[in-house]
């Protein structure tokens, strides 16, 4: 009785033949079979490459694998790392092994590749992908996406610092330039101030001049005696309150002028972070990964193309002919691209 489904035929020979689909599965499931046994080999091998270079002389290293093992340096590199990265940390007197069941069933081109990912994220990105789905390009290709997704996370979270540095900037100059704005308001009112009390004392000067034309004419205190002594206390009274109030409206008129100043500095400080965080944002507007990878293109066919002239302009020396079709070949392709 057949087993498994198997369905047996009778060649012109005689021989029975199985069905093609089961022998091709049993051929696929052997190969994968020897590719994990490939990877255990490989660690082993580079277990003993490790301890070879240490037990050679300096300089033998080259000519022993040359000569004795009959492996390149490149080989002889890539599986001391697999043994590293692999095996190294489960050595035991039984020798070297693959430290992870995810890692056991990897063909040896598998594994290589993934030394591209960090070790300790190498298991779970393995596990994520499927890698024992995936073919040695498909591999390869995942592992550039990741790279890839992970820079444009890189760039898009310095893009966002940038920002957020550039609105911290704006916030701080408008609350500094609101600071200053409220201390020149407090100088004006001071400066109010003194303007009132300057005119009190003038007020009460006047009323001083009062209050001797009132005692002139009181006969009891001789004329000559009150305009001395007026014209004395009118002259000393003028004098303080001048002295004073000029003093003080100077200092007040300065202190305001220069809070002004300042107010006006903070304002413009303020519109240049403003100012700067517009640019900011407009420039993260268009720094999308697509349109970095073009600038980068672009300035490398223009530095391409400035080369490509200077070859051109050195054939024409020797060949016109050859350099006029060189030439037009040059404006046919910027053509084109455009």
């Amino acid at each position: 009785m057949m087993e498994n489904n198997e369905i047996m035929e009778v060649s012109e020979k005689g021989i029975k033949v199985r069905d093609i689909e089961v022998i091709t599965a049993e051929i696929k499931d052997l190969r994968r079979q020897a590719q994990t046994m490939a990877l255990m080999y490989v660690v082993e091998i580079g277990r003993r490459l490790v301890e070879a270079k240490q037990a050679l002389p300096y300089g033998e290293w080259g000519n022993w694998l040359k000569n004795e093992v009959e492996f390149s340096q490149s080989t002889a590199t890539n599986y001391m790392r697999l043994f590293d990265e692999y095996g190294a940390a489960q050595i035991s007197i039984f020798g070297a092994s693959v430290d992870s069941q995810t890692f056991a069933k990897l063909p040896y081109s598998k594994a290589l590749q993934l030394l591209a990912v960090p070790k300790e994220e190498r298991e779970e990105f393995a596990k994520e992908i499927g890698v024992d789905d995936k073919s040695v390009s498909e591999l390869k290709e995942a592992i550039a996406e990741r790279d890839r997704a992970r820079k444009e996370a890189a760039e898009a979270q310095e893009r966002e610092n940038a920002l957020a540095e550039s609105l911290a900037e704006a916030e701080a100059a408008t609350a500094k330039a609101q600071e200053k704005a409220a201390e020149a308001e407090a100088l004006q009112a001071e400066l109010e101030k003194q303007k009132t009390e300057v005119a009190a004392a003038k007020e009460k000067a006047e009323k001083f001049r009062t209050a001797w034309k009132e005692a002139e004419a009181n006969p009891n205190v001789p004329k000559a005696e009150l305009e001395r002594i007026q014209k004395e206390a009118e002259e000393a009274a003028k004098k303080k309150v001048e002295a004073e109030a000029s003093k003080a409206l100077e200092e007040a008129k300065k202190k305001a002028e220069e809070a002004q100043k300042e107010a006006r500095a903070a304002k413009q400080a303020e519109e240049d972070a403003l100012r700067r965080l517009d640019e900011t944002e407009k420039r993260l507007k268009t720094a999308s990964p697509e349109v970095t990878a073009f600038k980068a293109l672009f300035d490398t066919m223009q530095e391409t193309a400035a080369k490509l002239r200077g070859m051109v302009a050195k054939i024409r020396q020797t060949d016109p002919e050859m350099a006029d079709k060189l030439t037009n070949a040059l404006k046919a392709l910027g053509a084109s691209l455009a």
